[in-house]
């Protein structure tokens, strides 16, 4: 009697344990969206907040475009891409969707794709850093010849010039 018991308690444990794992770590678009939209930067804000006060601090250069979810077969995350507009004042522009994340549930975790390069790691640094790394890029925008020479002189850049 006692081995049925401790039978069917070790076949209930293992029903159980496939569940939980059956249980995936893959959200939602809109989940993932929400996630990184409420995602608390290292400058104590919110991405949301941090791309709305960017759009009203550079108006005339900056606007957000969308925030999309993308996921990839085999996979255990989500992508999500910020696209935004970024112009010097006066011209056109296309969206980039220069700003990514990596997004998982159970535990949902959030974190920059890039973590040390481009404007995502500036987003994830605060207001401030994210509005001089808009400047950076439209400055390198205005001028060609500077984003060359920095693309070729980034791999060898020891100090972190934001």
């Amino acid at each position: 009697m006692l081995r049925i018991a401790l039978s069917a308690a070790l076949s209930a444990g293992a029903l159980f344990a496939s569940g939980a794992a059956a249980q995936s770590a893959l959200p939602s678009a809109a989940e993932a969206v929400r996630l990184v939209r409420e995602h608390r930067t290292n400058g104590y804000v919110t991405v949301a907040q941090t791309l709305a006060y960017a759009a009203r601090a550079r108006s005339e250069s900056f606007r957000l475009a969308d925030i999309r979810a993308e996921r990839r077969p085999g996979e255990d995350f989500a992508r999500v891409r910020i696209c935004y507009w970024l112009r010097p004042p006066g011209t056109q522009a296309l969206p980039s969707c220069g700003i990514g994340f990596v997004v998982t549930t159970n535990p949902a975790h959030v974190e920059p794709e890039r973590r040390f390069a481009g404007l995502g790691r500036d987003l994830q640094d605060g207001r401030e850093a994210f509005l001089r790394g808009l400047d950076r890029e439209l400055a390198q925008i205005a001028d060609p010849q500077t984003r060359a020479l920095r693309g070729l002189l980034d791999p060898y850049d020891l100090y972190d010039d934001r």
